[in-house]
This record gives C-alpha cells, structure tokens and sequence, in this order.
C-alpha cells in the first residue's frame, strides 16, 4: 500500500495543489460551496492552534480526494485549518482522484474499493509514514446508528453536539500522532542531532 514507494509519492506530491488551487477546481464542477462552509466552520481555537504551532519536524501530507465529495470537503478543510497554523512545518496538498492520476488511485484501494479521501504523511525526505483514508471514526459511528440503528445503538458512545468540530479534532490526532512520531523519530533525531 505504497508505504515503500517514496519516490512515487514525491512524484505526486510534486504534482499536487494547494488547498485554494483544489477547492478552485470545484467551481467549474459548481462543488465549491461544501468546501467553503466546512472552511468557515473549522477554525482551530486556542489549544488546537498551540498544539500546531508547536510541531518542529516537517510533514509533507498529500490528499487524494474529490471536489463532489462532501466527506472530503469536511476532513480536507479540517486539514487545512491545521496546515496554517504552522506553515514552516506543515507542507498541504491535493491531487484530484482522476484518470490523470489512476497510478496513484489504483494502488491506493481500502477494502477492495476506490475511497475518497486518502491521506500519506510524509516525513521531511519524503519517506512514508502513515495513511488513512475514507471517513474518520466519528462519521463510521454516526452512519452505523443510521444503517444498522439499535443493534449498535448501545455499544456506541453517544454522538457528538457538534459532529463537524469532532471530525477537526480527529484529523488533529492524526497530525498529532504523526507529528510525535516524527519527533521521535531515532533516524531524524540523528539528522538532526536533537
């Protein structure tokens, strides 16, 4: 699942956009607004920004996603809530999930299926070092309610007030965790002589 393939995904990344770039796509495709209202709704506060504004080691994260998909509007806005809070450290961008990049949407398949969004965390060298893909767990939660409803019901915490703000702190636990890793990194702490 393309984990030893850093070359590749300098390669994409390399061909990638940046937030305002992708989400300029969309308006030919008239999916511009789901993007702009998640936007508006994800500002980090004070913590979460703190968190961001700490992190020393580079990330290069590369998205996978689509302008019609309205999980991707939430999960790709969030991240770019988090990119700006710490744009020395944080490197964000986006390939359209389109013929033109089929090498990267064939290799990149969660259960047998092709999925938007999905997400590689690069290291500063672009070395691989996490993905995730599709929906975060808090939306998983919230559709499994709706599909299968009682049988779940009572082994799931209880939904979010404000779903949209939980989808942001999942995807910032997820930057988090990559962060953490990076700076635990032996390799870079080496390089680095930190």
């Amino acid at each position: 699942m393309l984990m030893n393939q850093t070359d590749f995904l300098k390669t994409k990344f390399n061909q990638s956009l940046t937030y305002a770039d992708f989400v300029a796509l969309g308006d030919a495709e008239g999916h511009r607004m789901p993007w702009d209202q998640r936007y508006s709704q994800l500002a980090l506060d004070a913590e979460q920004s703190a968190l961001v504004g700490g992190f020393t080691r580079k990330i290069h994260v590369l998205c996978l996603t689509g302008t019609w998909c309205g999980d991707c509007a939430l999960q790709g806005s969030a991240m770019q809530r988090i990119a700006e809070a710490n744009p020395q450290a944080i490197d964000l961008r986006f390939l359209l999930r389109s013929e033109e990049h089929a090498d990267l949407v064939v290799k990149s398949q969660i259960n047998a299926g092709f999925r938007v969004p999905v997400t590689w965390f690069l290291a500063e060298d672009f070395e691989p070092v996490s993905w995730f893909g599709d929906r975060t767990l808090s939306r998983y939660r919230a559709m499994a309610l709706k599909a299968i409803g009682p049988e779940v019901q009572a082994t799931l915490p209880p939904p979010s007030a404000d779903p949209v703000r939980e989808v942001l702190q999942e995807v910032l636990d997820e930057f988090e965790r990559v962060h953490l890793l990076l700076r635990l990194s032996g390799r870079l702490r080496e390089k680095h002589g930190d």
